[in-house]
């Protein structure tokens, strides 16, 4: 019987039913911490831990999937990341909270990194982008996946959230079983490294500018909920369409970002996007009201949404290593920004306001645009 599907549309599986787990635990959060009893600056040292967890991975990612290929790895993390997170939603002891956000943040960020290098080599192998549409995969199933755990998560039949994170994620496994090729010929990491390859000025800069755009994006996701309570207390209830709008336009950009890719530079696009989505922190910093905070969290996904996708090309793109040893190595340093955010956020927020903590994050897309124009633009150029 002939294949029903192709390697890059069991990629795309993948990146979907991922956005969709994280969207499930993502619209889900508040009730479970609500269950668990944990305060505002536990919940933000939990969101540390699973961060820790899922920069460790990607960074070892590479390590990894060159042992076991690239294949294997992101199957088993797949497998096992659905029922670490049917566990983790529903949580209800602070001690198994915090051990279960470690185990998710673990497998889902291996997950993350070899269905990131399963595409890169599928987009060289097309010799055509298609980074950006398989994170707008993501992005969507992020949006589905929020507004399907908030609505669970609040109704009498909360199981049923676990069932759905196990489902998309072995469905997404099968899928990438059953149509990705077996990359035994070509092992991930086997290319032969020096060490200023690996630690090359450039490589290091798209690390950070990555990191600074998906602390972003978590900020975005985790912190849009309490912002928008704030602002309207009285309609609590629409409280999660800071992550729908900035989850919905991330994809939108995502799905035609290829596009302009095909003719546009990756860093050149970078540079426009850290400019409009600094736009948009600065407007949810301003505290405008609740439509123009929500109109806020949607520039934050426009801006955001290519930065992702063209840094991780550049880094699987760099001369003389492999494609998930560059993502691992920019993964590292984009560990940089991505670890203390949470726990920033947090301390900021107590200490002054989340007005505060969303303008210290656009003053941090500033500074990864200027690292762009100096060291990733003019090495590119």
């Amino acid at each position: 019987m002939a294949r029903r599907i192709t390697p890059r549309a069991s990629v795309a599986a993948m990146f979907l039913t991922l956005g969709f787990a994280l969207g499930l635990w993502s619209g889900a959060a508040a009730s479970i911490v609500s269950r668990v009893g944990v305060s505002a600056f536990a919940y933000g040292l939990a969101l540390t831990l699973f961060t820790g967890a899922y920069l460790a991975a990607m960074s070892w990612a590479g390590a990894i999937a060159q042992r076991f290929s690239l294949k294997r790895t992101l199957i088993a993390a797949a497998l096992t990341a659905g029922p670490a997170l049917a566990v983790l939603l529903r949580a209800d002891q602070v001690v198994g909270y915090f051990i279960l956000q470690g185990v998710f943040g673990f497998v889902a960020g291996l997950t993350d990194l070899t269905m990131n290098a399963a595409g890169a080599r599928i987009e060289r192998s097309l010799g055509r982008p298609i980074l950006a549409g398989l994170h707008g995969a993501a992005s969507t199933g992020i949006a589905l996946g929020a507004a399907l755990g908030g609505l669970l998560a609040a109704s009498a039949e909360p199981w049923i959230a676990s069932v759905a994170a196990i489902v998309a994620l072995w469905t997404g496994a099968a899928a990438i079983g059953f149509a990705l090729p077996a990359d035994r010929g070509d092992p991930i990491g086997a290319v032969a490294l020096d060490r200023p390859a690996r630690l090359s000025r450039t490589l290091v800069a798209i690390g950070l500018v990555i990191g600074v755009s998906i602390a972003c994006e978590s900020a975005a996701m985790f912190w849009s909920g309490l912002v928008l309570r704030q602002e309207a207390p009285q309609w609590a209830q629409w409280a999660g369409l800071g992550t729908s709008f900035f989850a919905g336009c991330q994809a939108s950009v995502r799905f035609n970002v290829d596009r302009l890719r095909a003719r546009i530079a990756d860093w050149r696009l970078i540079e426009y996007s850290l400019i409009v989505a600094t736009c948009g922190f600065f407007i949810v910093a301003g505290r405008f009201g609740f439509a123009a905070s929500i109109a806020g969290f949607a520039i934050i996904g426009f801006g955001t949404g290519a930065v992702v996708p063209c840094g991780f090309a550049l880094a699987a793109s760099r001369p003389g290593i492999s494609a998930a040893v560059g993502l691992s190595t920019a993964a590292f340093f984009g560990s940089f920004a991505r670890l203390p955010a949470p726990l920033v956020t947090g301390s900021v927020a107590d200490a002054l306001s989340l007005s505060g903590a969303f303008l210290l994050f656009a003053l941090l897309l500033i500074g990864a645009l200027a690292i762009t124009l100096r060291t990733v633009g003019s090495t590119a150029a």
